[in-house]
């Protein structure tokens, strides 16, 4: 049996999290902490952290895991980080902190060495052995796997690629101005990011470190009338002549192990509600009769397939169990 701790997962995510796990053969929920029980503050790190209730039941929730599931940002996430490594637990960053991905393009430093990025259909063989995984952001998820036949058989230029998203209010970060003030479905299309820097650089890393291409794809995001889900367009100049009919093959062929990436014409995957509580990423692919651009459409439930069945599918790797279980 894997014990899950899960610390400061929230809302639809936290939610979709935990009835994966419940249901989930091999694996139960040894303890679940919110914000509120760990204090999160700047006095938490202090001289007095030992004294806070707080700091103990963090403690006591990595003494009683195998695995974290950690939701928490900044230095709090670095004190459950340094607890659980120092005990040989394994984490599983589900915090949408793309910054400690480990990553030959990276600079800053404070990712953690051998930190492995949770998208098992790239990196499946590396993450049996990673000790932390961190799970892509939602928005980029279906933006990564949309791209990656392409870049790995070089057939677009990567710095053509245009990427739009569009996602329901759930797509938010917690954090998120938008969504401390209520936004809802109501209020029509909000532009969400443009060329967001977050989005561009989490997708362009990836394109280097997965195939050694170089990007510089530009990343528009939206939220749109609608609850959930996200749907993302990309659009790129091809660097041969292909055809509709072969780029589905491409990538029924670069996905065919992979059974939670479904593809299919784009004209079958219109909609946000075809991915709903799904978990998987549905795959569309075009070539443009006049222009030659090549657009790839994705759909996928940003709760679910973007954010908490990948992060189960991490969780089944690293401990030597089929991806399917629990899922």
């Amino acid at each position: 049996m894997i014990w899950v701790g899960i610390i400061g997962a929230r809302g639809y995510f936290g939610e979709a999290l935990s009835k994966l796990i419940a249901g989930h053969p091999e694996a139960q929920v040894s303890t679940v902490m919110d914000l509120q029980e760990l204090n999160e503050s700047e006095a938490y790190l202090h001289d007095c952290k030992e004294a806070r209730p707080g700091y103990w039941n963090m403690i006591n929730a990595v003494k009683k895991s195998d695995v974290i599931f950690n939701g928490l940002h900044g230095s709090i996430a670095g004190e459950v980080y340094r607890k659980a490594i120092s005990s040989g637990k394994r984490i599983i960053d589900i915090s949408d902190d793309y910054y400690m991905v480990d990553s030959p393009e990276r600079k800053s430093g404070n990712a953690y060495p051998g930190s492995v990025y949770g998208l098992s259909e790239l990196y499946k063989d590396k993450m049996r052995d990673a000790a932390i995984a961190a799970n892509p952001s939602s928005f980029c998820t279906g933006a990564v796997l949309g791209l990656s036949p392409l870049a790995a058989d070089n057939l677009i230029d990567l710095e053509s690629a245009v990427i739009e998203s569009k996602s329901g209010i759930t797509g938010l970060r917690r954090n998120d101005k938008l969504a401390e003030t209520g936004m809802t479905g109501n209020n029509g299309v909000k532009i969400y990011k443009v060329d967001c820097m977050d989005y561009t650089e989490e997708v362009n890393e990836q394109m280097f470190t997965l195939f050694g291409k170089r990007a510089s794809a530009s990343y528009t995001s939206y939220i749109i009338p609608g609850f959930r889900g996200i749907t993302t367009t990309i659009k790129a100049d091809p660097n041969s002549g292909v055809h509709g009919s072969e780029v589905l093959d491409i990538y029924r062929n670069f996905y065919k192990s992979n059974p939670f990436v479904e593809v299919c014409s784009s004209d079958m995957i219109n909609e946000t509600k075809s991915g709903f509580k799904k978990c998987f990423c549905k795959i569309g692919a075009t070539v443009d009769a006049d222009t030659g651009k090549i657009t790839v459409t994705t759909v996928l439930d940003d709760a679910v397939r973007g954010a908490a069945s990948q992060a189960i599918q991490t969780m089944n790797l690293m401990y030597g169990i089929d991806g399917k279980i629990g899922l």
